[in-house]
């Protein structure tokens, strides 16, 4: 297998996997890590390696991306992974880890599976986002696997929010801001925001308003085949795609849609998205729910 390591370098605990990863894979595999990271790993670590540059798109030649961190480290790694379809394996050694597909613990035994092919892909759907005046410049990256926030800047008053769907105006959002997720990014900000828990191959985007002015806004769910046109008066904003922040002008006029690709992420039967939200969320952990699930 040829397999690319990508890491959280702000977490020891993710170097430590990346070592013990590379020594349990040994000389029967190609491994390749990200060349910024030589300096984090020995002179006989890295004799046994190859190296990428994930400040570039990925070669489609590698078989799987392991990201090894939290979910945070997987959002970077969407930016050089793109649409190349390469499955991300992510082994969490971080907290939550909704994406993740491992936990660091059972690294041994996730290794074997993958080498059986006892997994399933998930398609994760993204969003993507241009400007209909093209002053905005997002670069090669105007995509969100998580979400697409509009966000107050330098401002404590309201942002007021135009929004169309498919050509047809929806409404005026009084808010804070406004999330639009994806179904992952269900468990992400939009979650802490009072949004809905959505499985991640849904075939919706949630328009999540932040601190709504009229308590009656509530989070709305469309079918991701719709288009979303946005406009911001008066006021200057933040627009954020997952973690990658740009300032934008009032005169903007945003269009986002689903993305024409999807990134895969690998799961294994069981640490699937069910049992993680049962583990992260603590449901059912109440004496009445005496169930045993293998």
């Amino acid at each position: 297998m040829k397999i690319a390591l990508f890491i959280s370098r702000k977490n020891p605990l993710s170097v430590d996997c990346c070592v013990e990863i590379i020594n349990l894979l040994g000389a029967v595999n190609d491994v390749s890590i990200d060349e910024g990271y030589k300096k984090y790993f020995s002179k006989d670590i890295l004799s046994k390696l190859s190296f990428f540059d994930s400040s570039k798109k990925i070669d489609k030649n590698y078989d799987f991306l392991f990201s090894i961190g939290g979910d945070g480290t997987i959002l970077r790694s969407i930016t050089f992974i793109k649409d190349s379809g390469i499955p991300i394996l992510g082994i969490n050694t971080g907290r939550l880890g909704f994406l993740t597909g491992l936990q660091k613990e059972s690294l041994k035994h996730g290794l074997k599976l993958l080498k059986n092919n006892d997994y399933r892909i998930v398609k994760r759907s993204t969003i993507s986002v241009s400007s209909e005046n093209n002053n905005i410049d997002f670069g090669e990256n105007p995509y969100a696997l998580n979400e697409i926030t509009i966000h107050r800047k330098d401002t404590t008053s309201l942002l007021n929010i135009s929004c169309e769907i498919d050509n047809m105006y929806h409404t005026d959002y009084w808010a804070d801001g406004l999330i639009i997720s994806t179904p992952t990014g269900s468990t992400g900000y939009s979650l802490s925001n009072g949004g809905p828990i959505v499985a991640p191959e849904s075939g919706i985007i949630i328009l999540n308003p932040i601190s709504p002015h009229n308590i009656n806004m509530r989070p709305f769910l469309i079918q991701d085949t719709s288009s979303i046109k946005i406009e911001v008066k008066e006021e200057d904003y933040s627009l954020s795609l997952d973690s990658r922040i740009y300032s934008v002008d009032k005169k903007s006029i945003l269009l986002l849609k689903k993305s024409d690709f999807s990134i895969n992420t690998i799961e294994f039967a069981k640490d699937n998205f069910f049992k993680k939200l049962r583990d992260r969320l603590f449901w059912g952990q109440d004496m009445r729910n005496n169930k045993t699930i293998k």
